[in-house]
């Protein structure tokens, strides 16, 4: 039988008595909001945790941080106006930002920028280099994850690490088919990869000897298979023999917008549209599958501004990055195209093993193109 105990007889509280309550409330409700500052304060991130960070007042946060480093070192490969026309929208967006910007071609770029890292020396915060760049500071384990709402992208275009991301796009180059409309009829211009044996294409094609060549060479190596790709490429330079040159992919445009040659396979979009707006006679179309030349942000390892670099990653995705990217005839990640694309780097784990692939195409077209 479970013991019950008589009522406790009331007694009136002294003024002492509710004198010492109220100071034992007073100590539990300072204790109490002591404590909850304290565990508000230590949720509150900083350093690298920034960069991962996403909760509700997050934008908050980032800003409030970015405002006490107010600087950011941004690297890249990018050429042109559009690096002082990112940095200076970006700098327009958080004003108290300043971006000193080292840009060089990657094959100077990066293996400065992993020599300093592994060094401890700060090679940058942030950085905007092609896929094939960006996978080499990732083989070298230079890259910080970071959190970016802003990417909601084809799994091809990012590489994660568990939630967060590793590398994101934000910026594509479309490579494909462009040609001289003065020297192509149009009942000659290819639908398909198989169309380019076309007897009135002989002697009328152009390459590179160069990673742009050679990603061509992958795209039909993927897209028909090893074997009959293989022989597709050798009846492709057997039957229309197309010239090889060692130019950028601009000087190979400006060759079939001067009639040079009649049409390249292998030709940046972005530079056909340049040269038909100062009126040259040329074309560009999507023979599928189209290469997709990605650019890709991320954070090193060494980052000292972390915070502004949080920022700049979810700029280069955001509404004022990609909008200027696609008036300058860049591509979207965020836009969906009618055209079946294909990333050369994709399924590459390493930098080794895209080099290995990259230089068995280039014996490829060594062997069939001359």
């Amino acid at each position: 039988m479970r013991n019950i105990h008589p009522l406790r007889k009331y007694v009136k509280p002294t003024s002492v008595g509710l004198a010492a309550l109220g100071l034992l409330l007073t100590a539990c409700g300072s204790s109490s909001t002591n404590s909850s500052a304290t565990t508000a304060a230590s949720k509150t991130p900083t350093g690298d945790a920034l960069l991962t960070y996403q909760g509700s007042d997050a934008t908050s946060v980032l800003e409030a941080a970015a405002k006490q480093e107010g600087k950011l070192n941004f690297m890249t490969s990018l050429a042109g106006p559009v690096v002082t026309q990112l940095t200076t929208a970006f700098e327009k967006q958080y004003p108290y930002i300043h971006v000193t910007v080292n840009r060089a071609d990657e094959n100077t770029l990066i293996p400065q920028a992993i020599s300093e890292e592994q060094a401890g020396k700060p090679a940058a915060d942030v950085f905007e280099v092609t896929s094939p760049g960006a996978l080499e500071l990732r083989a070298a384990g230079l890259l910080l994850p970071y959190a970016d709402p802003t990417a909601k992208m084809p799994a091809e275009y990012v590489t994660k690490s568990g939630s967060n991301y590793l590398l994101v796009t934000d910026r594509i180059s479309w490579l494909s088919f462009g040609y001289n409309t003065n020297k192509i009829p149009a009942a000659d211009v290819p639908k398909s990869l198989s169309d380019l044996t076309n007897p009135a294409l002989k002697g009328q094609l152009v390459t590179e000897a160069s990673s742009t060549g050679y990603d061509w060479i992958g795209s039909v190596l993927h897209a028909m298979g090893q074997t009959q790709g293989e022989a597709f490429l050798q009846q492709l330079g057997q039957q229309n023999k197309p010239a090889v040159v060692s130019l950028s992919g601009a000087a190979t445009a400006g060759l079939v917008a001067s009639g040079q040659y009649g049409a390249s396979f292998s030709v940046f979009q972005d530079h056909f549209l340049e040269n038909a707006a100062k009126g040259a006679p040329v074309k560009w179309i999507p023979l599928e599958p189209v290469i997709a030349n990605v650019g890709q942000v991320g954070v090193l390892k060494s980052v000292q501004d972390p915070a502004a670099a949080a920022l700049f990653a979810d700029f280069e995705t955001g509404p004022t990055a990609q909008q200027l990217f696609q008036t300058l005839h860049y591509g979207s990640p965020n836009v969906s195209v009618p055209f079946k694309s294909w990333v050369p780097t994709q399924g590459a784990t390493t930098a080794q093993e895209y080099a290995t692939q990259l230089k068995s195409w280039e014996a490829l077209l060594k062997k069939d193109f001359g």
